[in-house]
């Protein structure tokens, strides 16, 4: 995994709500620690992040970031796409685009609803 792919990763707001400067601190850290420590800390950042996460559906704080509370009106697949097309490679958004395409086709040859 030291291959440059990975530096070009963004942050969704997902990650945003996840995200301690304490934990980040640290993990800037990891590099500089024997690689034993190193194995402890990611996991001991990683089991924070999880137990974060528990919090934050527990909490119902998601409902903050816009993603739908149950019985709420969903967005579409196309919306969904959209939203994924910034975080995927060459091929994956290729991909999406294809599937957008295709929903968008689909849509339009469904009968309107009256």
């Amino acid at each position: 995994m030291n291959d440059d792919t990975g530096k070009d990763l963004r942050l969704t707001e997902f990650d945003y709500l996840l995200a301690d400067p304490h934990l980040q601190m640290i993990k800037a850290a990891i590099p500089y620690m024997q690689q034993p420590q190193q194995r402890l800390i990611a996991m001991m950042i990683k089991l924070q992040e999880l137990s974060r996460t528990m919090t934050l559906f527990r909490d119902s704080e998601l409902s903050a970031m816009g993603l739908n509370v149950p019985g709420e009106h969903k967005t579409s697949i196309v919306e969904m796409l959209q939203a994924m097309k910034p975080y995927a490679g060459p091929r994956e958004r290729d991909m999406i685009e294809m599937l957008e395409n295709l929903q968008i086709m689909m849509q339009t040859m469904q009968p309107a609803n009256l």
